[in-house]
Protein backbone atom coordinates (compact mmCIF):
# COMPACT_ATOMS: atom_id res chain seq x y z
CA UNK A 1 0.00 0.00 0.00
CA UNK A 2 2.73 2.66 0.83
CA UNK A 3 4.62 1.58 -2.49
CA UNK A 4 1.93 2.28 -4.13
CA UNK A 5 1.14 5.77 -2.18
CA UNK A 6 4.83 6.55 -3.07
CA UNK A 7 4.29 6.01 -6.81
CA UNK A 8 1.40 8.24 -6.77
CA UNK A 9 3.45 11.09 -5.24
CA UNK A 10 6.35 11.00 -7.71
CA UNK A 11 3.79 10.98 -10.24
CA UNK A 12 1.98 14.02 -9.14
CA UNK A 13 5.81 15.73 -8.40
CA UNK A 14 6.33 15.55 -12.15
CA UNK A 15 3.60 16.19 -13.58
CA UNK A 16 3.40 19.82 -11.78
CA UNK A 17 7.31 20.15 -12.13
CA UNK A 18 6.99 20.02 -15.96
CA UNK A 19 5.30 23.15 -16.50
CA UNK A 20 7.89 25.28 -14.98
CA UNK A 21 10.61 23.22 -16.80
CA UNK A 22 8.98 24.38 -19.48
CA UNK A 23 8.30 28.02 -19.44
CA UNK A 24 12.30 28.23 -18.40
CA UNK A 25 13.08 26.12 -21.65
CA UNK A 26 10.93 28.31 -23.88
CA UNK A 27 12.08 31.59 -21.63
CA UNK A 28 15.48 30.25 -23.05
CA UNK A 29 14.31 29.78 -26.65
CA UNK A 30 12.48 33.30 -27.21
CA UNK A 31 16.33 34.84 -25.95
CA UNK A 32 17.84 32.64 -28.15
CA UNK A 33 15.87 33.18 -31.31
CA UNK A 34 16.22 37.04 -30.65
CA UNK A 35 20.34 36.77 -30.13
CA UNK A 36 20.54 35.14 -33.37
CA UNK A 37 18.44 38.11 -34.64
CA UNK A 38 20.94 40.22 -32.92
CA UNK A 39 23.81 38.84 -34.40
CA UNK A 40 22.86 38.50 -38.02
CA UNK A 41 22.18 42.65 -37.94
CA UNK A 42 25.46 42.97 -36.33
CA UNK A 43 23.72 44.92 -33.33
CA UNK A 44 24.55 45.30 -29.59
CA UNK A 45 22.57 44.64 -26.71
CA UNK A 46 22.59 47.32 -24.18
CA UNK A 47 19.69 46.66 -22.20
CA UNK A 48 21.05 42.82 -22.07
CA UNK A 49 17.52 41.64 -23.30
CA UNK A 50 18.84 38.84 -24.62
CA UNK A 51 21.17 37.59 -21.54
CA UNK A 52 20.85 37.64 -18.02
CA UNK A 53 21.79 40.56 -15.50
CA UNK A 54 23.92 40.05 -12.64
CA UNK A 55 23.22 41.69 -9.32
CA UNK A 56 25.14 44.76 -8.81
CA UNK A 57 28.41 44.74 -6.40
CA UNK A 58 29.18 47.82 -5.04
CA UNK A 59 32.41 49.41 -6.97
CA UNK A 60 32.01 47.82 -10.19
CA UNK A 61 29.46 47.73 -13.17
CA UNK A 62 26.73 44.98 -13.32
CA UNK A 63 27.42 42.06 -15.50
CA UNK A 64 25.28 40.57 -18.27
CA UNK A 65 25.57 36.58 -18.45
CA UNK A 66 24.68 34.82 -21.87
CA UNK A 67 21.34 33.66 -21.92
CA UNK A 68 21.37 30.00 -21.65
CA UNK A 69 23.43 30.38 -18.10
CA UNK A 70 19.46 30.24 -15.88
CA UNK A 71 20.96 33.09 -13.39
CA UNK A 72 24.62 35.26 -13.73
CA UNK A 73 25.82 34.64 -10.10
CA UNK A 74 28.53 32.71 -8.55
CA UNK A 75 26.45 29.43 -8.33
CA UNK A 76 28.31 26.70 -7.56
CA UNK A 77 27.82 24.79 -11.30
CA UNK A 78 28.27 28.02 -12.95
CA UNK A 79 31.38 27.12 -14.84
CA UNK A 80 29.54 24.12 -16.30
CA UNK A 81 26.29 25.01 -17.94
CA UNK A 82 24.82 22.17 -20.07
CA UNK A 83 28.00 20.60 -19.89
CA UNK A 84 30.43 23.08 -21.32
CA UNK A 85 32.60 25.25 -19.75
CA UNK A 86 31.12 27.96 -18.83
CA UNK A 87 33.16 29.85 -16.67
CA UNK A 88 33.52 33.29 -19.16
CA UNK A 89 29.94 33.02 -19.85
CA UNK A 90 27.81 32.46 -16.62
CA UNK A 91 30.08 33.04 -13.30
CA UNK A 92 29.41 37.03 -12.65
CA UNK A 93 32.88 37.60 -11.06
CA UNK A 94 34.66 35.60 -13.72
CA UNK A 95 32.59 37.70 -16.67
CA UNK A 96 33.91 40.82 -14.83
CA UNK A 97 37.62 39.87 -14.81
CA UNK A 98 37.09 39.04 -18.86
CA UNK A 99 36.57 42.76 -19.57
CA UNK A 100 38.30 44.67 -21.54
CA UNK A 101 40.86 46.61 -19.83
CA UNK A 102 41.98 43.11 -17.56
CA UNK A 103 42.32 40.43 -19.99
CA UNK A 104 43.88 40.22 -22.97
CA UNK A 105 42.37 41.91 -25.85
CA UNK A 106 41.52 38.63 -27.70
CA UNK A 107 39.32 36.86 -25.32
CA UNK A 108 38.25 39.78 -23.32
CA UNK A 109 34.36 40.61 -22.89
CA UNK A 110 33.03 44.34 -24.72
CA UNK A 111 30.39 46.49 -22.82
CA UNK A 112 27.13 45.91 -23.84
CA UNK A 113 26.93 48.89 -25.79
CA UNK A 114 29.39 46.91 -28.05
CA UNK A 115 28.67 43.55 -28.03
CA UNK A 116 26.22 40.96 -27.36
CA UNK A 117 26.12 39.31 -23.58
CA UNK A 118 28.38 38.00 -22.04
CA UNK A 119 29.12 41.63 -21.95
CA UNK A 120 29.78 44.58 -19.19
CA UNK A 121 27.09 46.77 -18.82
CA UNK A 122 27.24 50.32 -18.85
CA UNK A 123 28.81 51.71 -15.12
CA UNK A 124 27.11 54.09 -13.12
CA UNK A 125 23.67 52.78 -14.39
CA UNK A 126 21.80 50.45 -12.48
CA UNK A 127 19.66 48.01 -14.02
CA UNK A 128 16.79 45.77 -12.38
CA UNK A 129 13.72 44.12 -13.27
CA UNK A 130 10.55 46.00 -13.25
CA UNK A 131 8.58 46.30 -10.41
CA UNK A 132 5.82 43.81 -11.15
CA UNK A 133 3.55 45.78 -8.57
CA UNK A 134 3.66 48.56 -11.05
CA UNK A 135 0.88 50.16 -12.64
CA UNK A 136 0.00 48.78 -16.10
CA UNK A 137 -2.90 48.81 -18.47
CA UNK A 138 -4.25 45.42 -16.79
CA UNK A 139 -5.97 46.60 -13.77
CA UNK A 140 -7.59 49.73 -15.39
CA UNK A 141 -8.29 47.86 -18.72
CA UNK A 142 -11.73 49.24 -19.27
CA UNK A 143 -10.78 52.41 -18.53
CA UNK A 144 -8.28 52.71 -20.55
CA UNK A 145 -10.50 51.92 -23.44
CA UNK A 146 -12.94 54.24 -22.61
CA UNK A 147 -10.86 57.37 -22.71
CA UNK A 148 -9.04 56.12 -25.67
CA UNK A 149 -12.41 55.83 -27.74
CA UNK A 150 -13.77 59.61 -26.34
CA UNK A 151 -10.00 60.95 -26.94
CA UNK A 152 -10.73 58.79 -30.82
CA UNK A 153 -14.20 60.53 -30.75
CA UNK A 154 -13.21 64.13 -30.35
CA UNK A 155 -10.47 64.38 -32.59
CA UNK A 156 -12.65 62.46 -35.65
CA UNK A 157 -15.77 64.86 -34.26
CA UNK A 158 -16.70 67.89 -36.80
CA UNK A 159 -16.32 71.08 -35.41
CA UNK A 160 -17.84 74.29 -36.04
CA UNK A 161 -15.12 77.07 -37.71
CA UNK A 162 -14.26 80.07 -35.42
CA UNK A 163 -16.06 82.94 -36.98
CA UNK A 164 -13.85 85.12 -39.04
CA UNK A 165 -12.93 88.53 -38.23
Amino acid sequence: MSCTVTLVLAVAAVWFVQPAVAVRRDEAARKAAKLRGLQAAGLPDPKCSTGIIGAKLAGQPQVCCAGYCGECSDYPTCSSVRGQNSTNACCQTQVYEMRCGSAPANVCLKKCSEALPPCIMEAGEVFTTPDPSARAAGPDCNKAVEEWRLKAAAATSATTPAPSS
